[in-house]
């Protein structure tokens, strides 16, 4: 993966974290579903993705966005948004995600709602 385009990820308790890190396109939406849909596989329910090192998302990577809240509410889960920017909260919120996933400013507050502590 170019240095322009990262994903890390981690537990935090029950909680799948991604930090998506780029540029959102075809090519980092894809791999953000892949990693996404493991975890779902191996029976992980709450996901957040940590969008702080994400400025910009096309049409492209916000319907990946889009298939992985898909995916999360097939399966039952909970899942969180955290640290978008402004134009990326007004992205989401014009395509109807903010209707579905929660946006936080901070990682902790989403951790917090996700384990049920807010």
């Amino acid at each position: 993966m170019s240095p322009y385009r990262t994903i890390e990820t981690r537990e935090a308790g029950d909680t799948f974290v991604v930090c998506v890190g780029g540029y959102l396109n075809n090519l980092l939406g894809e791999e953000v579903e892949k990693v996404v849909r493991a975890k779902l596989d191996d029976g992980v329910r709450r996901i957040l993705i940590n969008f702080q090192g994400t400025r910009m998302v096309n049409s492209i990577g916000i319907s990946f966005v889009i298939g992985i809240v898909e995916k999360v509410m097939e399966q039952e889960g909970r899942m969180a948004f955290c640290a978008l920017s402004r134009i990326n909260c007004d992205l989401f919120r014009v395509t109807g995600l903010a209707k579905y996933v929660r946006s936080f400013e901070t990682e902790k507050e989403a951790l917090d709602y996700l384990s049920g502590n807010a």
